[in-house]
């Protein structure tokens, strides 16, 4: 049975230096990366998706979801990997697929639990289609993947997806606490979401039987810097989302609530979602500001992406290590699971 491993407590890592505002350097611009990823992975591994479920009866309540939106990020690093690793193109888009499947039925199951009713800028699943299809069509798209995938990488994706049903559950216990610590935070972070996009480099390698020179443990701290870019976008007007503030209404302990420890932000998450005013948010915003905590979180977002990518030195120069590299920076730049990762 393989055990999701821990992220080891950050090293001393210096905070100052980088030329980016991400703590990447690539050589490819982000705007690259989006083309590469529309243009190239989307129709690709849609249409996988679409020969792995067409043969259901619900295939229209299937596919909702996946066609709303996402920029195939989860995909594009499974496919850059898997040409790193060498695997053949059929065995790494079934598993491309599977790995957005499973990304989609995450995202069903959080909008239902989190209340939300848009994503993307569309209705959410369960607020076209009521509750308990959510429920019931979340489970329907990961057994697809499940089934689908390689008998190779079953069962790491097994173990994924129940670390990350772990950190969902973790994000939910901690609405109320008040003595959330950092590595609490990063902890769940890391279940939560990180552990997807670990995968994504993971499978291919067990498909093919090639291990690639790459520190997975070291690499998850990128996935805890996208989580944070996510927390610091909900308190920034202009971020391109629905409306900020979102977290704040829903009562989350964000990397930055839980820097400022501050009982009267607190006082606010605790109040119920339809309580939560604009001014209420935007005390948040201001409070988080003085404490130093958004700035607390820029910077932690840049030194985890910083120490991250140090892990790809040792992959043979190619043009899949600059993708992969890119790709990285991208996940950083962008930063937006819940808009449209």
């Amino acid at each position: 049975m393989y055990d999701a491993p821990s992220v080891p407590p950050l090293d001393d890592v210096p905070a100052a230096g980088s030329s980016t505002e991400n703590g990447i350097d690539s050589s490819t611009p982000p705007s690259a990366v989006f083309e590469w990823l529309k243009s190239d992975v989307r129709p690709v591994v849609d249409d996988r998706i679409a020969d792995i479920v067409g043969d259901s009866s619900f295939s229209e309540r299937l596919a909702y979801q996946v066609e709303t939106g996402g920029k195939r990020v989860r995909p594009g690093l499974t496919l850059t990997a898997a040409e790193l690793c060498g695997l053949e193109r059929d065995r790494a888009l079934d598993i491309a697929a599977c790995v957005e499947l499973i990304h989609t039925y995450s995202l069903v199951h959080d909008d239902l639990a989190d209340g939300d009713r848009t994503r993307r800028g569309e209705p959410t699943f369960w607020d076209v289609f009521g509750r308990p299809d959510a429920v019931n069509v979340g489970d329907m798209l990961l057994s697809y993947a499940l089934e689908a995938l390689p008998e190779s990488v079953t069962e790491r994706a097994i173990a994924t997806v129940r670390t990350m049903t772990e950190g969902q559950q973790l994000d939910f216990d901690f609405t109320g606490r008040r003595d959330c610590t950092v590595e609490d935070y990063l902890t769940m972070v890391w279940k939560k979401t990180g552990v997807l996009l670990d995968f994504c480099i993971a499978a291919p390698q067990l498909a093919s039987g090639t291990t690639l020179a790459v520190d997975e443990k070291r690499l998850g701290r990128l996935w805890q810097a996208f989580q944070i870019r996510d927390d610091v976008l909900d308190l920034e007007p202009n971020s391109g989302r629905d409306a900020i503030g979102s977290d704040v209404r829903a009562g989350k302990r964000t990397l930055m609530a839980v820097h400022a420890d501050d009982e009267a932000i607190y006082d606010i998450l605790d109040k119920p979602p339809a309580e939560t005013s604009d001014a209420d948010v935007e005390f948040v915003r201001e409070r988080s500001e003085a404490h130093g905590s958004i700035q607390f979180a820029r910077h932690r977002m840049r030194v985890h992406a910083r120490d991250a990518v140090r892990t790809l030195d040792d992959l043979p120069d190619c043009p899949q290590r600059d993708r992969l590299l890119s790709l990285c920076e991208y996940v950083v730049a962008r930063g937006t699971d819940s808009q449209g990762q």
